[in-house]
């Protein structure tokens, strides 16, 4: 349906990397393993991730290109993730200090 690789549990997108896919800036959304919510229309994104504590709502008042997260959105996650010490590794899944 959204002509895109995702992962889905129960309902809820999973952390999916298609940057190597065609646009460059492909629906996919990073976040770290155990973080579980869904992206929308535009770049807007909201889920938590149980184990960093975290909530994390994002919506705009201009809505950018795309059926789901983009650069953009995908930008606030990241700068979100390296806040609390998490560190991305190759294949964009966000690790907490010391895993």
């Amino acid at each position: 349906m959204l002509l895109a690789p995702t992962h889905f549990s129960l309902g809820f997108v999973k952390s999916v990397d298609n940057r190597h896919l065609p646009p460059a800036d492909s629906e996919g959304v990073l976040m770290s393993a155990s973080a579980f919510g869904h992206v929308g229309m535009g770049g807007s994104a909201g889920f938590c991730d149980p184990a960093a504590r975290l909530a994390f709502g994002y919506t705009m008042n201009k809505q950018g290109a795309g059926l789901g997260i983009n650069p953009r959105g995908q930008a606030l996650v990241d700068a979100t993730y390296r806040a609390l010490g998490y560190r991305q590794a190759y294949g964009g899944i966000w690790y907490a200090p010391g895993d």
